[in-house]
């Protein structure tokens, strides 16, 4: 499903994985190239939680602060912030 995401709008964003972002590592930033006005993305997978808890982490670890600049300047981007977690169940099979 991420690589769905990401061939569809990659003309559009900049797509970062593992990203140095606030307080830790972001699985996916989505920076906009073109529009710097544009909403901007942050994805965050969690194995067996809830899409909510990844959803918080995004929040507790202020990934957000990744589009914002130094205290008094611009920030980078100046449109939303859309935070996305998704869950899923890790099978693994015995061997």
């Amino acid at each position: 499903m991420v690589n769905l995401v990401y061939l569809a709008i990659r003309d559009i964003y900049k797509v970062e994985c593992e990203d140095k972002a606030g307080k830790g590592y972001v699985d996916f930033i989505f920076y906009p190239e073109i529009d710097k006005g544009s909403g901007c993305i942050i994805l965050k997978l969690k194995v067996g939680h809830t899409p909510q808890e990844a959803i918080q982490q995004i929040k507790d670890k202020e990934y957000a602060l990744r589009f914002r600049r130094h205290l008094g300047e611009s920030p980078w981007y100046s449109g939303r912030i859309l935070a996305i977690g998704i869950s899923y169940d890790k099978v693994t099979e015995p061997f």
